[in-house]
């Protein structure tokens, strides 16, 4: 028997730091803007992609400055 998560996700909130992910996509449903995220100087490594908790994935993007603070710290590192 599957168990339900008692926690809500607002899929406009990034679930990293609780801020706005001013999500085009998810905003509205009649929605036809290209999100920021659609840029292709935006990445979502894996290793970003996985510290998302688990009750979140696939309901709350990340936000564009958690992306780009991931991508700065990993073009430091490299």
């Amino acid at each position: 028997m599957p168990v339900e998560s008692s926690v809500l996700v607002d899929p406009l909130i990034c679930p990293l730091c609780q801020k706005s992910n001013a999500c085009v996509n998810l905003s509205c449903e009649e929605n036809t803007k290209t999100c920021w995220c659609n840029d292709p100087e935006i990445k979502f490594p894996q290793k970003l992609l996985e510290q998302v908790p688990t009750d979140a994935k696939g309901l709350a993007c990340i936000c564009r400055a958690c992306a780009i603070k991931y991508n700065v710290k990993y073009e430091e590192a490299r």
